[in-house]
């Protein structure tokens, strides 16, 4: 594989340092650099992610299922058929009841709804919808204050984050659009001759910035053009970075551009040191727009990582953190079935139960939490 050619500007023989725009240049080409390195890790983790949740995770999880579900049955078999003290009941309902909420969250499961009924002396069913509508109702007037937006009640769905979030994102960038068009009618009534100047001077710009960006792919594609090309090998070769010209030009990639031109032997580095201040600017200009985009992919494939591995949004991620959370997780989720299918198996004994109640301690009850009010639990 060639040596990727770095685009990087140096001070000319008689240049005594680096002008602003040319270290502004260097500077913005070394941070899209990092982020498409970044960028590509993220995207490698995600589909690590993919494959490990469903080669290793799911499988996992569906034995853990498995076995709660057997440990729920087994537990209701021994409390129906042998005496317990009133504080062995208590706990035995408070580990059934436990187990089966757990449960319930991912499968749908009518004996386990069952189960839960019968130890809670209420419906499940019931109680999931008045706690769902609870929910969504703080979450629709949370989103509304902190948004500034109206949502009916179908765009929040608990039970798919991803779409609710799309949902809320087309319906701000619809409020947007609509201010942002809004302010502009308003303002074309009352500009002043001094502003009409201002944005004829900034179209201007635009399309001197499109034409540099422009010039640069037309240079390339003159070059490459593989009908042009008698040689079968040297046309295949053209035709390859043909096809890379053409997707960074679509994707607007300036630096890419910049580094096929060294690769052709367009441009050396006299000439990326010579670029006269008008076409860097320009250039600038560009760089900054494709790195702000950089840094939004970034993001957004960070966030659909969470998003995918329920992970919170506030703490500190890394490809290589996420890597190490990922094995620490199946790590975890392995050992905690070995030790239920061993305590199912201890469990079959009702000695054996009672004698690891008596050291089962009952948890303190938890913060009541009314999501009406602006009181929140502490961070644990």
């Amino acid at each position: 594989m060639p040596v990727k050619k770095v685009v990087h500007i140096k001070a000319a023989p008689a240049q005594a340092a680096l002008s602003p725009a040319q270290k502004k240049f260097n500077n913005l080409i070394k941070k899209i650099d990092a982020q498409k390195q970044l960028l590509a890790e993220w995207q490698e983790m995600f589909e690590r992610c993919q494959r490990d949740a469903v080669e290793k995770l799911a499988p996992l999880k569906q034995s853990m299922k498995e076995q709660q579900t057997a440990m729920v049955q087994l537990l209701d078999r021994q409390f129906t058929s042998n005496k317990f003290t009133r504080i062995q009941q208590e706990k035995l309902t408070h580990i059934i009841v436990e187990l089966c909420e757990e449960l319930l969250c991912s499968d749908d499961n009518a004996e386990l709804k069952t189960m839960y009924n019968k130890y809670t002396q209420s419906d499940y069913d019931t109680e999931a919808e008045e706690e769902q509508d609870m929910t969504t109702e703080f979450m629709k007037s949370m989103f509304e204050k902190e948004f500034g937006i109206a949502l009916d009640d179908d765009d929040i769905d608990l039970q798919n984050p991803q779409a609710t979030a799309e949902r809320l994102t087309a319906k701000v960038k619809q409020q947007e659009a609509e201010a942002e068009a809004a302010a502009a009618a308003h303002s074309q009534r009352k500009k002043s001759a001094k502003q009409l100047a201002k944005e004829a001077r900034e179209a201007k710009e635009a399309a001197n910035v499109s034409k540099s960006i422009q010039a640069v792919y037309r240079q390339l594609i003159t070059a490459l053009h593989p009908d042009r090309e008698q040689d079968p090998v040297e046309r295949e070769r053209k035709t390859e970075l043909m096809q890379q010209v053409t997707v960074a030009y679509s994707n607007k990639d300036l630096l890419k551009l910049l580094e096929l031109q060294l690769a052709v032997e367009q441009i050396d580095q006299s000439k990326l040191s010579s670029l006269s201040a008008e076409r860097l600017k320009h250039y600038n200009k560009i760089l900054s727009d494709q790195l702000a985009e950089l840094q939004d992919e970034v993001l957004f494939k960070e966030n659909e990582i969470r998003m995918m591995l329920q992970l919170s949004p506030f703490k500190p991620l890394s490809p290589n953190r996420l890597a190490t959370l990922l094995k620490h997780d199946i790590q975890t989720l392995r050992a905690a079935l070995k030790g239920i299918q061993n305590d199912l198996q201890v469990f079959q004994d009702v000695k054996n139960l009672k004698a690891w109640l008596k050291n089962f301690r009952l948890p303190e009850p938890e913060f009541e939490f009314d999501p009406f009010l602006d009181e929140f639990p502490p961070f644990r």
